[in-house]
């Protein structure tokens, strides 16, 4: 409906320009030309209204929204941020291309020309956006606190790599972009006044070619411009080398420390030279002539290109043709000895980006156990009584099954967690059930259907992820719809779901229109909303912003609203973190968990990034939301209330100074660890996404020797598994361990490891997830030369089993399928030994029904 409003208004605007065409061949040329005038001026105040409209209606509606969070400082730090930069970059562009159009024109025979303010003025309010586009790295640059590490090479500090670094070489692209702009702006200025003083003229006067040639000082003094631009690049180039690729490994190198550094220094000092020289060219015309053969009404061709091209070739010769030799004829054959101090930067400097190095991580070397006796099993009993036997890719197509209740209802995803009860810890499995308004009924998929009546979904079901019923299904403690909770350990008050995973749309609440809450039997049971969410829809202003914002004009003629009704939105509680720390990337998998005030909250990961650690290799792993970054830490957690839509940030990471920068540029915004309450730090867990990136990393970076690294002699990889029918790699997993040296036992994630190309285990990374510890990583690994199965060998071991074998081509024939789940390495401990007890569920389903259930365990 707007867009068609705009479009009209838009018309509206054309209507003068319609009527002078119209009228043009009875008017006199000035009064068309006139009329031109007028119509223009009268569409670019349309465009203009229109536009205001639509930054006017997405600021003040996002800022309510921002408000109803608590988090309106937020807002307004960077929206008066991106103002003050936009203001101030136009500025600087209006006054750099105007005064440089202004004096490139003023000798025109034909006057001083209108056209390089409004060239300035289109020009200023497109480089502006540039500026504004800094916001981020300006606020990093301005809140900073410095790194205490300093590279090894240049003693700068971290600090400066992740913050001073960045913005400069962003201004600088910033820079090279308007000096080109204004190049084209001058000359382009130039041709047309050119081209205006020869209207009604036969031939061009020597007078003529003079106002051409006086545009040589304009383009000196812009070319004196670039160039020092390049200088200030070469010099920033000195700094890029912390990146190199050129080496054996990324960072400065041997040939880069020793030549390609000394190659940008002269590259510097050549680029300076040239940018002086120009500089002065521009003001002189003899320091033209004398430089570059350029005279009042001649070139000498031959001269103009010699200071040009010796400087071209000294930096052929420095920067592309002296590292090359050196390399072939120095390095190559001496790479081991000459790269050693440059391997051992890398890896240091590596591991600290990663949060794999010794202040990390704990490694312990255990014996391998062969058999697992009484004695073992005694030792480990609570480890053994918290096998996640649950397969949660079998799990969640069972719980469509039974408790998805009815179509419009979905299970997204299957989390784990752990809770106490009574004196026992065990380790569970949940899932939330959220609504999906594509399902319902055809006859239903009204507009009140959809945004007044159908507004959440609906409780959660949780098991324990070791038990299952005596027919194979799983044994849950909370199911069914109103929840029918086992445990008194768990108490659900607000089973409501407004906010989700997949919730992606906008509702309304608080309205006559009742919401329909659960059905019971052959009836449904309704609510009003009672929560703090959304935004109050209850003036009319906010009525025209709001149909404005999700194009829907249902919104101001229904007579459902009244003054407490309210518009829920950014629901997905992805896009809700998302738009509250854009600057912050945020894991893929959210978890939920029930809180101590009986809500169904979740828990997102959010990591600092940066592509500007020095020394540090950059992740070219599986997670694409990570391909390039060489710096990552897992330093936020984010806690979303299911009903009401709250967001809160805890910093869990205080060492972090990316993060403790953004505390400083966003007060309020980010709590410290020590707020937040005991009963959500107590199902804060290891992020799967940021194992999967160290371990990537680790399995190279575990070697800290130069010539065992040199050689790549130790690489890891991650095991692989049987699912179905193929194999994959194993995905981290948590489980319970018993630590030797723990009290109690320790939730943790796990990655188990195989040498490249080989099957058997040789080591696994551990990441803590229960308080104190949390986030401390421990890696265990076996003696070299001592063989355990992995994964794979274990799974051959399986379809050699002429009893296992028979049954599942057996149950395979009879209309059903066989499942096989995760193979689970589950670590046990003596006091001196490490074992390893494989375990792996197998599954039968039924063809015509998605029902797997468990009908055995492979144990090894």
């Amino acid at each position: 409906m707007f867009t068609y409003i705009g479009f009209f208004f838009f018309l509206l605007g054309c209507i003068p320009l319609f009527l002078t065409v119209q009228k043009s061949s009875r008017v006199s040329r000035e009064q068309f030309r006139k009329g031109l005038r007028n119509s223009a001026a009268v569409i670019i105040i349309d465009l203009l209204i229109i536009i205001a409209f639509n930054i006017f209606g997405a600021l003040y509606t996002d800022l309510l929204w921002f408000e109803n969070l608590g988090y309106d400082k937020r807002f307004w730090t960077v929206v008066g941020s991106r103002i003050i930069l936009y203001a101030v970059g136009a500025v600087a562009a209006f006054v750099f291309v105007y005064l440089m159009m202004k004096t490139s024109t003023q000798k025109l025979s034909t006057g001083t020309p209108k056209y390089p303010a409004i060239i300035a003025v289109a020009v200023a309010l497109i480089m502006g956006f540039g500026i504004s586009g800094l916001w981020n790295e300006i606020l990093l640059f301005v809140n900073r606190v410095p790194g205490e590490i300093k590279d090894p090479v240049y003693n700068k500090s971290t600090g400066f790599y992740l913050f001073t670094f960045p913005l400069f070489s962003a201004v600088l692209t910033w820079l090279f972009s308007l000096i080109i702009v204004t190049l084209i702006a001058v000359i382009g200025g130039r041709l047309f006044g050119f081209i205006g003083t020869q209207a009604g003229k036969s031939t061009i006067t020597a007078d003529d070619f003079q106002q051409i040639g006086s545009l040589r000082g304009h383009l000196f003094f812009l070319a004196s411009l670039f160039l020092a631009a390049m200088a200030a690049n070469s010099y920033l180039a000195i700094f890029r080398l912390m990146y190199s690729t050129e080496g054996v490994v990324n960072g400065v190198g041997y040939v880069d420390i020793h030549y390609r550094r000394l190659a940008y220094i002269v590259a510097m000092v050549v680029y300076a030279v040239c940018s002086l020289s120009t500089l002065l060219c521009a003001f002189s015309a003899k320091a033209r002539s004398a430089f570059f053969g350029v005279r009042h009404n001649s070139v000498q061709w031959g001269k103009l290109f010699i200071i040009p091209g010796l400087a071209a070739a000294i930096l052929i010769i420095v920067i592309g043709i002296v590292p090359g030799i050196v390399t072939s004829l120095v390095l190559t054959p001496n790479e081991i000895t000459l790269e050693k101090p440059y391997i051992n930067h890398n890896i240091k400097f590596t591991r600290m980006a990663y949060g794999i190095d010794d202040d990390n991580i704990i490694q312990s070397e255990y014996d391998a156990g062969r058999d697992i006796t009484p004695s073992i099993v005694d030792q480990n009993t609570r480890s053994l009584e918290n096998i996640r036997l649950w397969d949660p890719r079998a799990l969640i197509d069972n719980l469509k099954e039974q408790q998805e209740i009815r179509l419009y209802y979905e299970f997204h995803d299957v989390d784990i967690d752990r809770y106490h009860f009574g004196n026992d810890y065990r380790q569970v499995m949940l899932s939330t059930r959220e609504l999906a308004k594509n399902d319902l009924d055809p006859n239903s998929q009204t507009w009140v259907s959809r945004k007044l009546k159908y507004t959440h979904g609906y409780g959660l079901v949780l098991l324990p992820v070791h038990e299952f019923l005596p027919q194979g299904g799983p044994n849950l403690l909370i199911k069914n719809i109103p929840p029918q909770v086992g445990p008194r350990e768990f108490t659900i008050n607000r089973p409501g779901i407004y906010y989700g995973e997949r919730t992606n749309d906008y509702v309304f609440v608080r309205t006559s229109q009742k919401e329909f809450h659960y059905p019971s039997g052959d009836e449904n049971v309704y609510t009003t909303y009672e929560g703090r969410g959304g935004v109050g829809v209850g003036s009319f202003m906010r009525k025209v912003f709001y149909s404005w914002k999700f194009d829907d004009y249902r919104l101001l003629f229904s007579g459902y609203f009244s003054p407490e009704s309210r518009v829920l939105f950014y629901r997905n509680i992805m896009q809700r973190v998302r738009n509250l720390a854009p600057f912050l990337v945020f894991d893929r998998d959210p978890y939920a968990f029930i809180s101590k005030d009986g809500h169904i909250k979740y828990i997102i990961d959010a990591y600092t990034v940066s592509r500007n650690y020095p020394y540090s290799e950059k992740y070219t792993g599986d997670l694409a939301h990570f391909y390039g970054v060489n710096y990552i830490r897992n330093s936020v957690k984010a806690v979303v209330d299911a009903y009401d839509g709250s967001v809160e940030f805890y910093i869990v990471n205080e060492d972090d100074v990316v993060i403790s920068t953004y505390a400083r540029i966003f007060p309020g915004l980010l709590k410290p660890m020590g707020s937040m309450p005991d009963d959500i730090q107590a199902h804060i867990r290891y992020p799967v996404d940021f194992l999967v990136v160290q371990s990537q990393i680790y399995s190279t970076y575990h070697m800290e020797d130069p010539a065992v690294f040199y050689q790549r002699e130790d690489v890891w990889q991650f095991a692989t598994e049987r699912y179905r029918d193929n194999f994959q790699t194993v995905d981290p997993y948590y489980v319970m361990v018993d630590y030797p040296e723990e009290d109690g036992i320790v939730f943790s994630l796990i990655m188990p490891f195989t040498p490249r190309n080989k099957n058997v285990i040789n080591a696994w990374m551990a990441g803590i997830c229960d308080m104190p510890d949390y986030g401390k990583l421990r890696v265990f690994t076996f003696p070299k030369g001592v063989e355990v199965l992995g994964p794979r060998q274990i799974e051959a071991r399986l379809d050699q089993d002429t009893e296992m074998s028979q049954a599942m081509t057996l149950w395979g024939q009879r209309g059903s399928r066989v499942i096989r789940g995760n193979l689970l390495a589950i670590p046990l401990f003596d006091k001196k030994k490490l074992y390893i007890l494989y375990a792996e569920p197998i599954f039968l389903q039924a063809e015509d029904a998605q029902l797997p259930e468990i009908k055995r365990i492979a144990l090894a």
